[in-house]
C-alpha cells in the first residue's frame, strides 16, 4: 500500500515518491530493452529465478504453447506477458510460442540470466511486419471462413505452418484436415558435404502438403541457412526452428545441445497424382 502525505508537496518529496513507485514496480524505464523482431529466429529473454520479467508484445495476446515439463510460471494481461522462473531453469532455457489475436506468433527462448547477459526487467517487442505475412492466402477461402477464427485456419499457409511447428516441436497429435505419413522417414533430401537433411514426416492435405525435415551442419564452422536451399516445386513457405547452426559437434556436450541441428518446415501446393 502507498501512503501519501499531503504536506509533502515539495519537488524533492515528489522525486522520492516517483523513485518509490519505480522500486515498487521493479522496473525502471532506464533498463527497459527494445527488440525489433523481423520474423527469423527466437526472441531471447533473460530472467532471474524468483523475480518477474515483463514482456510486452505489439498487440493483445490470444494464447500460446510451451512444453509439458516447465520451470516457468506465466501470467498474461492484454499485450503483456509476465514471466516467473524457479531455480530449475538452465542457461539453455525453455521455448515458448506466443500467439497474438491478429494472427502473428513469436517463438521465445527464456533463459537464465548471467553476468554476461543480465536479467531483462522489461522487454518491448517491436514488429513492423504486416499482421499476416500471407494475407493473400485468405482470398482462397470461402467468405464464411475468412474471419471466423481468431487464429489462422489450417487451410491457409500461415495456419498450416503454425500447425506443423506445434506437431513437430510440441507434440500435437494431429492437424485437422491432414493425414501424416512416415513412409519416407530418413530419406535424404540433401547431403552435399555442408548439410545433411532427411525427411521426418509429411503432412498431406487437399490443397497443401507440409514437409518436416531434419537438417544438421556438416562443417567445422557455423553457417546461416538459406531457405532457398530447401525450396521444392510449388513451395509456398519455408520456416526453421534454428536459422543459424553451430559447427559440427566435437564432444558429447555439444552433441546433446543440438545447436548444430534444426527442423525445417516446407509448405507446398498439393502434389497431383
Amino acid at each position: 500500500m502507498l501512503i501519501t502525505n499531503k504536506q509533502s508537496s515539495s519537488p524533492l518529496a515528489k522525486g522520492f515518491i516517483a523513485l518509490a513507485l519505480l522500486l515498487v514496480l521493479g522496473v525502471s524505464p532506464l533498463f527497459a530493452r527494445e527488440l525489433e523482431y523481423r520474423g527469423e529466429g527466437e526472441i531471447p529473454v533473460r530472467v532471474q529465478p524468483g523475480e518477474p520479467t515483463q514482456v510486452r508484445f505489439p498487440s493483445k495476446i490470444a494464447g500460446g504453447f510451451r512444453g509439458r515439463q516447465t520451470s516457468l510460471s506465466l501470467d498474461r494481461k492484454d499485450s503483456d506477458l509476465i514471466l516467473f522462473s524457479n531455480e530449475s531453469l538452465t542457461e539453455e532455457g525453455e521455448a515458448l510460442i506466443v500467439r497474438l489475436e491478429d494472427g502473428r506468433s513469436y517463438p521465445v527462448r527464456v533463459q537464465r540470466a548471467t553476468e554476461e547477459f543480465p536479467r531483462d526487467p522489461q522487454l518491448q517487442i517491436r514488429d513492423k511486419r504486416s499482421t499476416s505475412v500471407f494475407d493473400q492466402e485468405e482470398e482462397e477461402l470461402n467468405p464464411y471462413e475468412q474471419r471466423k477464427f481468431q487464429k489462422q485456419h489450417p487451410g491457409t499457409v500461415a495456419g498450416f505452418m503454425r500447425e506443423l511447428v506445434l506437431a513437430a516441436e510440441f507434440g500435437k497429435d494431429k492437424i485437422p484436415g491432414y493425414r501424416v505419413t512416415d513412409r519416407y522417414r530418413g530419406e535424404k533430401v540433401l547431403n552435399d558435404g555442408t548439410l545433411n537433411a532427411t525427411i521426418d514426416k509429411i503432412f498431406i492435405g487437399p490443397k497443401l502438403w507440409g514437409y518436416v525435415i531434419d537438417a544438421s551442419n556438416e562443417l567445422d564452422v557455423s553457417q546461416r541457412l538459406n531457405p532457398a536451399t530447401f525450396r521444392l516445386n510449388g513451395t509456398r513457405a519455408i520456416s526453421m526452428s534454428n536459422w543459424e547452426l553451430t559447427a559440427k559437434p566435437l564432444n558429447i556436450e555439444q552433441q546433446i545441445a543440438g545447436k548444430h541441428k534444426t527442423k525445417v518446415y516446407v509448405v507446398t501446393r498439393a502434389k497431383k497424382d
